[in-house]
C-alpha cells in the first residue's frame, strides 16, 4: 500500500507541476492580454487592441480587437458603443528601430472565442521598437489606429524540456512501481 500511495502522490504532483507551468500564452490563448489601445479613435470607428504575450517576444504574437462605434452618450467615462461586426480589420507591424520588412496580417473572428473580437497571430523575427497599424473598414468608413511596442528577445526556457521531462519521470514511476509489484509477488 505504501508503494501505491508514493507512485500515486508522485503522479498528482507531477500533474499539478504540469498544469501550474504552463507558460500564459497558452492559458490566454484567445482573448485578454495587455491592453495596448483602449477605445482609440480610428476614424469612424473606437478600436480596443490587447496582445500576448507580455512583454511581447520573438515569435508568434497574438492580437485581439475590437471595434465598436464611438458612444456618443459622453460623461466622465470613455466606454464603447455597440460592437462593430462587419468590418475588415488589417494589423500592420512595422519595424522602427531597425530593418526589415513590414508584417501584415488579417484580424478576424474565424479563431475568436468570443465572436466580437477579431484575433490574428503574427510571427514577429526580431527584437527592438515597432508600430502596429491597426486598420479598419467598415460600413460606415476606413480608419486607423497606432501603438509602440518593444519586442524582447525570444524566452531562454524551453517548456518542452519541462514536457519531457515529465515524461521521463513519469515512465521512472511505473518502472519502480512495476519492479515493486513483481518483487512483493515473488516473496
Amino acid at each position: 500500500m505504501g508503494t501505491r500511495f508514493l507512485a500515486l502522490v508522485i503522479g498528482c504532483l507531477l500533474v499539478v507541476a504540469a498544469i501550474v507551468g504552463l507558460p500564459t500564452d497558452i492559458v490566454w490563448a484567445h482573448g485578454g492580454g495587455t491592453p495596448r489601445l483602449t477605445n482609440a479613435d480610428a476614424g469612424p470607428y473606437w478600436v480596443s487592441v490587447w496582445t500576448q504575450p507580455d512583454p511581447l517576444r520573438v515569435g508568434t504574437v497574438h492580437l485581439t480587437v475590437a471595434v465598436s462605434e464611438p458612444n456618443t452618450a459622453g460623461g466622465a467615462h470613455r466606454e464603447a458603443g455597440p460592437p462593430v461586426l462587419d468590418a475588415t480589420v488589417q494589423v500592420r507591424f512595422k519595424p522602427l528601430d531597425h530593418t526589415g520588412e513590414t508584417l501584415i496580417a488579417e484580424a478576424t473572428h474565424a479563431d475568436a472565442a468570443n465572436k466580437i473580437f477579431y484575433e490574428t497571430d503574427l510571427e514577429l523575427p526580431q527584437t527592438g521598437r515597432w508600430q502596429a497599424e491597426i486598420t479598419v473598414t467598415g460600413p460606415d468608413g476606413t480608419g486607423s489606429a497606432l501603438f509602440e511596442a518593444q519586442v524582447s528577445p525570444p524566452a531562454a526556457f524551453s517548456w518542452s524540456w519541462v514536457g519531457g521531462l515529465g515524461v521521463v519521470a513519469l515512465v521512472a514511476v511505473w518502472t519502480i512501481q512495476k519492479r515493486l509489484r513483481g518483487r512483493g509477488s515473488s516473496e
